[in-house]
């Protein structure tokens, strides 16, 4: 562009790499088919994957915005408490959404309403992880211009989703997760994370075994059950802290207890020491009174320890008869 000035000619050179890089997402060999199965239901409850991230995403409030959907629903779906609204960055959740066909495409159409800065290939890459494309959605939204959007309105992002076909829930294959593939995956790793056969993942993929292809692409897990997945990627490490603090709980607790019933026994044998010491005493008494009426017509009553301390405890040496003690 040698006719135009010097910031013109950078800018120009900005503009085309941009859209290189655009051009370059929307041919990636994605080999995945999310065509509707002639023999599949017109529409299915399923789930993609989404990946907590910062600033924005490391609440369930705010990822379940963007889904338009409830925190409660992906707490659930994630193995999550619902009241945990705060997350880890890189926790992988599962979030509900309704699957169904557009023509031949398999779509969840999720409305999006747009803010400052926003253009289909930014939304579609870091709001929505890849789980769709900015071609796609330009498809299903002609009319408006992909990087010059009106903030506010609400725009509808179609999510690559996919229902069992009827020979998969003959096989009692359940649900077909979207899931975005990471660089670094593997079918061994991933088949674990969500409980998935191998063979079903490389199947439905048209992949093989090797996967490198599909880095930041969507993909489809076959499972036959929803998988429950680790609170936080870090839950291996917690599990190392968290047993000994548990041993130390319960230890503490035996400890507690045995305290408790050596406590318990103790003062069951205090009372009753007690209780044989005053059963004594009144015996005693009755002993004095009946010793005494033989020689008073009316006997002078005495506290026992006062008969106890001036007869040194009824000492034999102060014994003069039977029952009778000088004092």
């Amino acid at each position: 562009f040698p006719f135009l000035p010097l910031h013109s000619q950078i800018l120009c050179l900005v503009i085309m790499l941009f859209s290189t890089n655009i051009v370059a997402q929307s041919q990636q060999d994605n080999r995945t088919n999310f065509s509707c199965p002639s023999d599949s239901p017109p529409s299915c409850e399923t789930y993609v994957t989404y990946i907590a991230q910062s600033p924005n995403f490391l609440s369930l409030t705010n990822i379940s915005n963007i889904f338009d959907t409830s925190p409660l629903s992906i707490a659930r779906a994630s193995n999550l408490e619902p009241m945990d609204d705060k997350l880890v960055k890189d926790q992988v959740l599962l979030v509900p959404v309704t699957c169904g066909c557009t023509g031949n495409r398999s779509f969840a159409n999720i409305s999006y309403e747009i803010n400052q800065g926003d253009s289909f290939y930014f939304v579609a890459t870091t709001s929505y992880e890849n789980l769709t494309n900015w071609r796609a959605v330009m498809d299903l939204n002609p009319v408006l211009s992909p990087n010059k959007l009106p903030i506010g309105i609400q725009v509808p992002f179609p999510l690559f989703c996919k229902c069992p076909s009827k020979n998969q829930l003959d096989k009692e294959i359940k649900y077909l997760i979207t899931y975005v593939w990471k660089p670094g995956d593997d079918v061994s790793l991933v088949s674990d994370k969500f409980g998935a056969s191998p063979e079903d993942i490389m199947s439905e993929n048209n992949y093989d075994q090797n996967f490198t292809a599909a880095n930041n692409l969507p993909v489809l897990i076959p499972v036959t059950r929803l998988p429950v997945l680790a609170r936080s990627p870090s839950d291996g490490r917690k599990g190392g802290i968290r047993l000994p603090v548990i041993i130390g709980i319960s230890l503490g607790c035996t400890l507690l207890v045995l305290v408790l019933a050596v406590l318990l026994v103790y003062v069951y044998c205090l009372k009753m020491k007690t209780l044989n010491r005053s059963a004594s005493s009144a015996e005693t008494a009755d002993k004095l009174l009946s010793g005494v009426s033989g020689y008073v017509s009316k006997p002078t009553m005495y506290e026992t320890d006062a008969i106890m301390e001036a007869t040194m405890n009824l000492s034999e040496q102060c014994k003069i008869g039977e029952s009778v003690y000088k004092a």
